[in-house]
Formats: C-alpha cells, structure tokens, sequence
C-alpha cells in the first residue's frame, strides 16, 4: 500500500491479486450472499483508492483492509434492517445456494467416491458447526483461519483485547470438536 500511495500503480494489482480472496471470502460469510459481498467488497477497494494519498501505514496492511470490510459489512447489515451476525444464521449460505467460485471450494482432483462421500459429509459437518456458533466466535475463527490474520490483528479489526480473541477462538474450537464428535467425526 506504501508502493501504490507513493503513485505506483501496479502496487494496487497486487493489493488487489493478493487480499481479493480472503477478503472476499470473510464478506460472503459475514454478509451471508455472494451479491452483499460483491457491493461491499467494490466499496471496500474503492475505499483503498480514496484512502491512498491520506495513506500512512501505522500497522500492516491486512487488517486496516479487513477492518474496512468489517465496518462497511456491519453497515451493510444496519441497512438492510439486520442488527449483527446472529441475524445471518437464518441465511442462506452462499456456498451451497449461489455456487460462486470465489467462495472458498476444496480441490479434488480424482478421488474415489468414499473419499468424495466423506469430505461431502465432513464439509456439512463444518458448515453446521460453524452456523451453531455464537457470532463473535464465528468471526474469530473466520478472521484466523480464511484470512490468516495474527490474534493482534483480529483484535485490531473486530475492536477487542487479544486476549478476548484467544477466549472466542478457543471457545469456537471446543465448540466445532463437540459437535463433530457428536456427529461421528474424529476432531
């Protein structure tokens, strides 16, 4: 961001070809549909061109970005009549309903059909243990293991102590293995 602020513009293709999946991915799952996360994702970047030439980098790039998209997410949200994250766990999944390829899909390859079975299964499994997870843990977990982000990082977008992030992502973990086990899976 430094290089493009600095008038560089090929620094914002890669910006754009670097933090375009994880970012887009976290909206969709925040947002809970593909076309929500599309707009917010254009006014996220459109927000990196306005803010180049006030740019200084006091911390690193991902979570300013991902702080971006955060607050235009929730007032996405506000718009729309829904107060916070508990209000998406009547969506749709975006994933399942609008099979938009950015999401985040699995490769496969060629497995064998039980493999095939399995991670169907397995995946399901993940999916329904993600959406019986209190929103807060729910974006934790997100923000730790989609877009990679440090526990300082997560703490800096979401607006809590790190300490507070170490809490959600344990508690978001014990939650995942119990109901995994409950479902026959070996967390």
């Amino acid at each position: 961001m430094s290089r493009y602020a600095a008038g560089e513009e090929a620094a914002f293709e890669i910006l754009l070809s670097r933090y375009s999946r994880p970012l887009y991915s976290f909206l969709c799952r925040y947002l809970g549909r593909a076309d929500r996360a599309d707009d917010v994702f254009q006014d996220v970047f459109y927000e990196v061109i306005r803010a180049r030439k006030s740019y200084r980098p006091q911390s690193r790039f991902a979570p300013w970005l991902f702080r971006i998209g955060r607050n235009r997410a929730v007032d996405r949200l506000r718009r729309n009549g829904l107060r916070d994250m508990e209000s998406l766990d009547r969506a749709a999944n975006p994933r399942q309903e609008d099979g938009d390829p950015r999401v985040d899909t699995i490769a496969t390859g060629n497995p064998d059909p039980e493999t095939l079975v399995y991670g169907r299964e397995l995946g399901n499994a993940l999916e329904e243990a993600l959406a019986a997870l209190p929103a807060d843990q729910r974006e934790v977990l997100w923000l730790k293991e989609k877009s990679g982000l440090s526990l300082a990082e997560i703490a800096e977008i979401t607006g809590v102590s790190e300490n507070t992030v170490k809490s959600r992502l344990r508690y978001a973990l014990e939650k995942m293995r119990a109901v995994l086990a409950q479902q026959g899976f070996e967390p």
